[in-house]
């Protein structure tokens, strides 16, 4: 089975469908596989075969079987929770030699339940591009999305070297720049570099919500505000599921940040001068 056969994506929502347009655009034929029907109606008008597909399986006429008899890859982009219920959905029905891959951005989770339910003679390895905005759905989607960005693969000791190394040409054929880690070291990268940011973005903007509910101060928010909030706006239940499986990494970071907090308060409050002149600069020398 050769990716160039064929290729499923499982979620056409902003990463999902960029990488179908993608793939697309690489002349790969491509099946996209929806729950809503506004969303496969965009992808057909690009040209994108699409089936309705939902966390039960297939809705319509088209059988499971149908779908992924020829397909030589398949990429998970639904919400980290769905991710291996989706894999035993359609375990079954997956060609031997066909490669399965996912976007979330949890994967020490993933890794273990997919292989637990993973079938012989179909492989599966680990994905997350590092690549977005706080904008949601196929309509955001962009062919060049991952043009630069990181895309982090996590194989494990069981991955074969040849699979691996057809992901790592398929994610430069996509623009993105392969990065090999392990499940665990990839959490704790992500935690830091990615969930620990939106936590902190979100909360920005609560925080501000209920000491100025009238939301009158917006109209004075300038590029600071706008930087510093801007994913604030990203999909909820997505981050639900991230926030909850990632959380032995996540809430050390979150500790350390009230405590760092702390310190810029107590330095307020006594007018420390140097204190947090020392935080700004620290700050400032890290970031280079």
């Amino acid at each position: 089975m050769a990716i160039k056969d064929s290729a499923a994506v499982i979620g056409l929502g902003l990463i999902g469908g960029s990488i179908a347009k993608a793939l697309k655009k690489m002349g790969i034929k491509v099946m996209g596989l929806d729950s809503d029907e506004q969303t496969l109606a965009m992808a057909k008008s690009e040209g994108i075969e699409t089936h309705c597909f939902n966390t039960q399986g297939m809705a319509g006429e088209t059988a499971i079987p149908d779908i992924f008899s020829h397909t030589g890859i398949i990429f998970l982009c639904v919400p980290v929770s769905f991710i291996s219920s989706t894999v035993k959905l359609i375990a079954n029905h997956v060609p031997r030699g066909a490669i399965i891959t996912d976007t979330g951005s949890v994967k020490k989770v993933i890794v273990r339940d997919v292989e637990a339910v993973l079938p012989d003679g179909v492989s599966f390895v680990g994905g997350h591009p590092m690549a977005g905005s706080e904008r949601s759905g196929f309509g955001w989607a962009r062919e060049d999305m991952f043009y630069g960005a990181p895309y982090i693969l996590t194989p494990t000791p069981g991955t074969d070297a040849e699979i691996l190394w057809t992901m790592v040409k398929l994610v430069r054929d996509l623009g993105a720049k392969p990065i090999i880690m392990s499940p665990e070291e990839h959490d704790r990268v992500a935690a830091a570099v990615s969930h620990l940011p939106q936590i902190i973005s979100t909360t920005l903007v609560n925080a501000v919500a209920e000491v100025h509910p009238e939301g009158s101060v917006m109209d004075l928010a300038g590029g600071g505000w706008r930087d510093t909030t801007r994913i604030a706006g990203s999909n909820a239940v997505m981050w639900k599921d991230i926030l909850i499986s990632n959380k032995d990494e996540i809430l050390p970071l979150i500790s350390a940040f009230k405590e760092q907090l702390s310190v810029l308060e107590s330095a307020i409050k006594s007018s420390d001068e140097a204190v947090i002149k020392g935080r700004f600069q620290n700050a400032k020398a890290y970031k280079k």
